[in-house]
């Protein structure tokens, strides 16, 4: 599944509509690139349809593809289902104003994207919905679709955000997260929000398994569980496991997103990918009997993996 040529979409609408349509639609995108106001708006609403999308069960992924200022009458977010030939197109408006209300113009527009979508797409569906960010504003707006829109299109109420930690733990978004991460403290999730937001900034649109799959090779460490294959799934190697069990008095450690963490009861912390360690050659592994020769040996590898990273960046900046 994938997305639409642009001149694709502008040679239909000039053959089905008119040149006229043509133009506003070119003037309708440029319009939504040059939008700076309402970009956080749309980028928190697109993160929080990712989350929302990756968090389901049975679903296909790489047939669920999100884009943003694609080509359209309704152009700010797309959603397209590819299993089940849907595509959802959202209208966003940051405003309790006139600007958020629904029009005439918002209907006809409505109408040429399911045209669009039929024709170009081949979608079987399509379900257009004017976003806003005032709760009265879109129960006002539900009462103005038109009967032949009434159950085709919708209007839907999304709250503005001015951080992304408001949009995490004031919506349903944390849950999401929690169903996709290894360990659901505070600070992973709000580590797998930033990850998910910088790959959608950094990209105009792809499948959301392309996005999640993208977001673990950028997370140093992966914290996404349900990605992962089982063989990709970091453990604790049994003689490792009886070592840490033997000092359990001295050292209290935990494995998240693949690093081993130590702490000593002095307050020494020393991490580690475990992965690296489960990785050794079976004689090296053998040499380990206590805490002390897991500790030294942790500590080698830290300091190896900060020495590569040094010696890769920039004048030695980290």
């Amino acid at each position: 599944m994938q997305l639409v040529d642009n001149q694709q979409i502008l040679d239909y609408v000039a053959a089905e509509f008119s040149t006229a349509d043509c133009q506003t639609l070119i003037r309708i995108h440029q319009g939504g690139l040059n939008n700076t106001k309402g970009r956080d708006y749309e980028n928190y609403f697109q993160l929080f349809k990712a989350f929302e999308i990756a968090a389901q069960d049975n679903c296909n992924l790489d047939k669920q593809i999100l884009g943003m200022q694609v080509l359209g009458f309704v152009d700010d977010i797309c959603h397209i289902d590819g299993d089940n030939l849907i595509k959802y197109n959202y209208q966003a408006k940051n405003s309790s104003g006139s600007a958020a209300n629904w029009t005439a113009d918002i209907s006809d527009r409505f109408k040429k994207q399911r045209a669009i979508d039929a024709q170009c797409y081949k979608m079987q569906r399509t379900q257009n919905c004017l976003l806003v960010s005032d709760e009265n504003k879109a129960v006002e707006n539900l009462t103005k679709i038109p009967a032949e829109l009434k159950n085709k299109d919708t209007c839907q109420y999304f709250a503005y955000h001015q951080t992304l930690v408001e949009l995490v733990y004031n919506t349903v978004m944390s849950s999401y997260i929690r169903k996709l991460i290894i360990n659901n403290n505070r600070s992973n999730i709000d580590y797998a929000a930033k990850l998910i937001l910088g790959v959608l900034q950094a990209n105009q649109y792809q499948s959301v398994a392309d996005i999640f799959t993208q977001a673990q090779a950028d997370g140093h460490p992966n914290p996404f569980i349900k990605f992962r294959s089982t063989a990709e799934v970091s453990y604790i190697s049994s003689r490792i496991q009886q070592i840490l069990t033997k000092a359990s008095q001295h050292i209290t450690y935990r494995l998240e997103c693949n690093i081993l963490t130590m702490t000593s009861t002095t307050g020494l912390v020393i991490s580690v990918d475990i992965d690296q360690l489960n990785q050794l050659p079976d004689e090296q592994i053998a040499q380990i009997h206590t805490i002390q020769d897991l500790l030294r040996l942790s500590m080698r590898i830290a300091a190896q993996n900060l020495q590569q990273h040094l010696s890769s960046s920039d004048n030695g900046a980290i």
